[in-house]
């Protein structure tokens, strides 16, 4: 191409760029405007003479030809390059709206998860979703700088294990961590903190690295290799990484805090039953040993009926400890933890329940267990709840049937325990006597969490404990509730 026409090529692929909405609306002004000047030029002005020769005419018909050509092929060929960009932008618009939504679900899952192992696994298969990348890796450094947590997404077990021990967190890995800024990446093997890849290890050339920041500390980071198109990671990929890491960083301190609250709700109600379990222990040791004594002064006087009377009565009193402590033990085991909900604890109490005390009690859960929203506390002190009333019923209902019911009630939800056992009259009981005890104690951990409290019994008819928590029931977006 010789130097004049790349010279004019330039200039053309100059006017084209130059050429905007706004310019383009100026060409359409002055063109007419254009073309009103050149009428009057030929038809009324000087001229004019050109019309009078079949030379001056051809001459004008070539001229104007030429002119409405150039003029047409620059407008359209602008027009056609403006549709591209339109197009172009439109398409980034799509790509990134997809990403954004996907951010969006991705964040909502997030939210669901309750557990920091379930969080970390959840953060690096939804980081790989959302720029379609191959394989996914995440890792979560201690205090001294050293990997504790390495988890990856789209590597097979078998991979895995040929792969061998987990990374120290040299090369691009502690480069991340310790530098806390993200890194892009066309071949991992040209950055000079490259160290390679142990043998069986999946090859791996594009890379995308950002940090895993809570407050200005970097716990951890999220690698991506690969993506199933075959391009290279964009700026745009990177920036919505490095969103969700946001989210993520969040989440993650979220779920330990949470594990937390759990640990400390759980073992302060450990100690709170032990404590009744001692106090219990004390006074119906305190008993026998009264009873025991009573014994032994009524055969001292040869009373031998009433002393037998007073070893049945002890008897009665060790069976019903018996049951009580059995029941404790139970109490104790069932405990709400980070790996253990509130449904899973409650039917396993439920079946140890029935084994031990033959009291059949039906579950019924009339609400989706996945959309209760409770506290680590509200939870505790609603097994707690269940576990008393279901005590009483034990000791003092004589019920045939009793069931356990989770019920939505708008936002709220809804927690009765029903026997269809003898019942008594509320208005009657006095205070410091069955059942007023455990009703009050019943009342005392439903009042704790914010919730209401009220009994319904009648005699000869049953008995309904019923707890109702106000906005504990929040249904999860995007699944079916039905």
């Amino acid at each position: 191409m010789s130097p004049g026409s790349s010279r004019f090529a330039r200039l053309k692929e100059t006017f084209y760029r130059s050429l905007t909405l706004s310019r383009l609306e100026w060409v359409g002004i002055l063109a007419p405007i254009g073309f009103l000047l050149l009428y009057h030029y030929v038809i009324l002005g000087p001229g004019n003479r050109l019309l009078h020769s079949a030379t001056g005419v051809l001459l004008l018909i070539v001229f104007i030809s030429l002119v409405v050509t150039v003029f047409s092929r620059l407008m359209f060929r602008a027009i056609a390059r403006l549709q591209r960009q339109v197009a172009e932008l439109s398409r980034v618009a799509a790509s990134r709206n997809v990403q954004l939504r996907a951010l969006n679900e991705a964040n909502l899952a997030l939210s669901e998860e309750r557990l920091t192992s379930s969080v970390l696994q959840r953060v690096v298969d939804l980081s790989r979703e959302l720029v379609q990348a191959r394989y996914a890796a995440l890792c979560v450094a201690d205090e001294s700088g050293r990997i504790k947590t390495f988890l990856t997404s789209g590597i097979g077990q078998k991979t895995r294990q040929a792969i061998g021990r987990l990374p120290s967190g040299k090369g691009l890995l502690g480069l991340i961590l310790e530098g806390g800024q993200p890194l892009r990446l066309e071949n991992i093997k040209d950055h000079p903190a490259s160290t390679g890849f142990p043998p069986g290890h999946p090859a791996m050339n594009t890379f995308l690295g950002v940090p895993i920041r809570y407050k200005q500390h970097v716990v951890g980071s999220l690698y991506l290799t690969e993506k199933e198109s075959g391009a290279p990671f964009t700026e745009t990929d990177e920036e919505v990484v490095q969103l969700f890491a946001n989210q993520a960083a969040v989440a993650i301190q979220n779920a330990r805090l949470n594990e937390q609250i759990q640990a400390l709700a759980v073992e302060a109600e450990r100690i709170r039953l032990s404590r009744e379990m001692h106090d219990g222990l004390a006074q119906v040791l305190g008993y026998v040993s009264t009873k025991a004594q009573a014994v032994e002064a009524f055969m001292a006087k040869g009373d031998v009926d009433v002393a037998q009377e007073q070893v049945r009565e002890l008897s009665q009193a060790a069976r019903k400890v018996y049951q009580d402590i059995r029941e404790g033990i139970l109490a104790l085991r069932s405990q709400i933890g980070p790996d253990q909900e509130l449904k899973g604890v409650l039917e396993e109490y439920v079946n140890e329940y029935q084994l031990q005390l033959h009291k059949p009690v039906e579950v019924q859960w009339n609400l989706h267990p996945e959309d209760i929203d409770l506290t680590p506390l509200q939870e505790v002190q609603i097994l707690r709840i269940v576990q008393e009333a279901l005590t009483n019923v034990r000791k003092h209902a004589e019920a045939g049937h009793v069931s356990v019911r989770f019920t939505a009630r708008d936002a709220d939800l809804e927690i009765e325990v029903a026997d269809d056992g003898i019942g008594f009259n509320p208005m009657a009981v006095r205070r410091g006597e069955w059942p007023h005890l455990g009703l009050q104690t019943m009342q005392e951990r439903a009042e704790a969490i914010g919730g209401n409290f009220e009994v319904d019994s009648t005699i000869g008819r049953g008995t309904v404990v019923r707890v109702r928590v106000p906005g504990a029931v929040q249904p999860r977006v995007g699944r079916d509730t039905r």
